[in-house]
């Protein structure tokens, strides 16, 4: 109960305090009820669509998994502590790594294996649930294959105040997707992962280490990326890679993101300069899967997923015909005065906000 106290007074300061620390974990467990209880909140999506093809399931030596997002046609963010075998306590090699997008109950189109990858210097693989580690806890994969003209990829972006402005005025909203462990085949959806606060400061840095929020997450997320839906445009802001616990033993109350902002070419941080050294590509506009890829530029199940909940359908989104979902759409659209909405994407960016 004193952790839980310490945790809300650091909350409502407005800087968020790491008192009580579990990384998010490469090792999937079966979920418990309380975690199973606290899940329902996420919506399962079809991988197979964009931007949820973005992001695709990391298997590392066969017997675990993390998640993690396509920032280029050959580049995957991740979590560094998704490449190590507390096990064994080795740094696993590349060929001992595969990616998966568009995973959905042990189908998949689109694979790769790992060429190389990248991570920062400074990380301390057995000291993992602790604040200075959180900071240098991710890894950029390098794809043997281009699998990103299939997929699509997103682009980083900054979580500035004016960008918080918006959230808090139901403008702009976080978003989490990934391959917990309550549902290791499928890819499950946050769709308001309101941040309550920031992590606390560390030295004389002036910039916040980084993001806390609040959407549920298990083990077989970390590594998943923290999105933001900001001005109809979907871009990645975080890392998940730690959880942080209260009461609900075994159940991430609160969740840390490393804050995208220290990949930034001009304004990130030097450990990740010297690993990476060209971030630019990092930052781009992302881009759409390829007009050739079996992956839709429709996000029509997800759409018809999120009308279920609002209750302008019923049923499984995933069964449902085309012409039903649309109809559905347009209805949608005229009872809440947004004809003017032209792309699918548009539309989902649109329900997304409309969540309670």
């Amino acid at each position: 109960m004193q952790m839980k106290t310490r945790l809300l007074k650091a909350l409502s300061s407005g800087i968020l305090l790491l008192t009580a620390l579990s990384v998010l974990g490469l090792y999937s467990t079966p979920a418990s009820a309380s975690q199973k209880l606290a899940a329902r909140e996420r919506i399962l999506v079809n991988a197979m669509e964009y931007p949820w093809s973005t992001i695709g399931r990391l298997n590392a030596a066969g017997r675990a998994h993390c998640t993690g997002a396509m920032v280029s046609e050959r580049h995957v963010l991740t979590a560094a502590h998704c490449i190590y075998d507390a096990k064994t306590g080795r740094w696993l090699a590349p060929q001992e790594l595969h990616f998966i997008a568009g995973y959905q109950f042990e189908e998949y189109k689109i694979k790769s294996k790992i060429k190389s990858y990248k991570k920062s210097a400074n990380y301390k693989p057995k000291n993992e649930a602790s604040a200075r580690n959180t900071e240098t806890d991710w890894a950029l994969l390098e794809l043997t294959d281009p699998i990103g003209t299939q997929t699509g990829w997103l682009r980083l972006t900054t979580l500035n105040n004016e960008v918080i402005t918006r959230i808090n005025a139901k403008q702009a909203v976080l978003i989490s997707s990934g391959y917990r462990a309550g549902a290791p085949h499928a890819q499950t959806t946050d769709f308001n992962c309101q941040p309550p606060g920031r992590f606390k400061r560390s030295g004389k840095e002036k910039e916040n280490d980084g993001i806390a929020h609040r959407c549920f997450l298990q083990k077989g997320d970390s590594g998943s990326p923290l999105l933001l839906y900001d001005q109809q445009v979907f871009s990645i802001v975080g890392i998940n890679v730690i959880g942080l616990e209260t009461e609900r033993r075994g159940v991430n109350t609160y969740v840390g993101a490393l804050n995208a902002q220290r990949f930034h070419p001009e304004n990130g941080k030097p450990d990740t300069k010297r690993s990476i050294r060209n971030l630019g590509f990092l930052w781009d506009k992302g881009a759409m899967p390829a007009q050739t890829s079996e992956v839709s530029a429709s996000p029509e199940k997800t759409i018809a997923a999120l009308l279920v909940r609002k209750g302008y359908l019923r049923g499984n989104a995933m069964k449902i015909p085309s012409q039903t979902i649309i109809a559905a759409e347009n209805r949608y659209k005229k009872e809440q005065g947004k004809t003017h909405l032209k792309t699918s994407l548009q539309l989902l960016g649109d329900i997304i906000l409309s969540l309670e």
